[in-house]
């Protein structure tokens, strides 16, 4: 071979080096492309674990859908929890209701019953009382207990035109009186009842003495015979409207000598002086 053969052999060897070398170099780069592109792939990897993510949110919806079959069962235990509070706590208020409602109750009898009892017990005495303020309207049953006086006034004047009646009552004696509001009523030597609470004047054996008897409530209406009293010679009897005590309220007043026949009426008042009458 000559120098020139061996220059070109020489120098396709440095062009085949030169070669393998930018070939190896190439090698190098690509591999460092590649680095870069499964990056890219690791994208779509991480995008396809979303399309799995489907079936985990189905299961998550699976599992959100269980809980909520739970908290249902929760929810049923709940208002349990509650209803067994509610009745303990009643329970105590009824408790403490009923102890205080006969705490409550036993003392309200006791005092109606302390208000009935002087009412029917106790009686008006002597005195002068003003109608409205000492003492109630309306109408009362007065007892002698000797020599009784009686004055009903419309004031306190002492004029003469005043006076609305005078009543004077001898031995046991009854007699009604009607009241009316402003009034002035003297009582002297008697004692006297409210009708509601007044002692019955009705006698046990049917023999009917002096005073004052209402027709239907103390004596049966009907025709009856006044007889005269053994110890006196001449008697009296008056038949009035109403126990108002008033001269104008007069039906019938006459005396009795030896019997004397009456007719009273249902809601009259029959005043018997020195006579008497028997019902059998």
């Amino acid at each position: 071979m000559n120098k020139k053969q061996i220059w070109w052999v020489v120098a396709g060897a440095a062009v085949l080096l030169v070669a393998l070398i930018i070939a190896i170099i190439s090698n190098k780069e690509t591999p460092e492309i590649t680095t870069e592109k499964p990056a890219s792939i690791e994208t779509p990897t991480q995008e396809k674990p979303t399309e799995p993510s489907d079936e985990s949110t189905h299961s998550e919806n699976d599992k959100k859908e269980k809980p909520q079959e739970n908290e249902t069962k929760n929810d049923a235990t709940i208002p349990d929890e509650p209803m067994k509070e509610e009745p303990t706590q009643p329970s105590n208020t009824v408790s403490g209701a009923t102890s205080t409602q006969p705490s409550a109750t036993t003392p309200k009898p006791t005092e109606p019953k302390k208000q009935t009892n002087p009412s029917t017990v106790t009686s008006i005495t002597d005195g002068t009382y003003q109608i409205g303020t000492d003492i109630e309207p309306g109408e009362y049953l007065v007892f002698s207990n000797g020599v009784t006086l009686l004055e009903n006034t419309t004031d306190q004047s002492g004029n003469p035109d005043s006076i609305v009646f005078n009543v004077a009552l001898d031995g046991r004696s009854h007699t009604y009186v009607t009241l009316h509001q402003g009034e002035y009523f003297t009582l002297k030597g008697g004692e006297m009842y409210p009708v509601a609470s007044a002692p019955s004047i009705k006698p046990e054996n049917g023999i009917y003495k002096d005073g004052q008897y209402k027709v239907g409530t103390d004596i049966p209406p009907g025709s009856y015979t006044l007889m005269v009293d053994d110890q006196s010679d001449i008697g009296f009897y008056e038949i009035s409207k109403n126990s108002r005590q008033d001269m104008m309220d007069l039906l019938v007043s006459d005396v009795v000598e030896g019997e004397t026949s009456v007719d009273i009426k249902n809601g009259e008042y029959l005043t018997i002086r020195n006579a008497y009458l028997e019902i059998q």
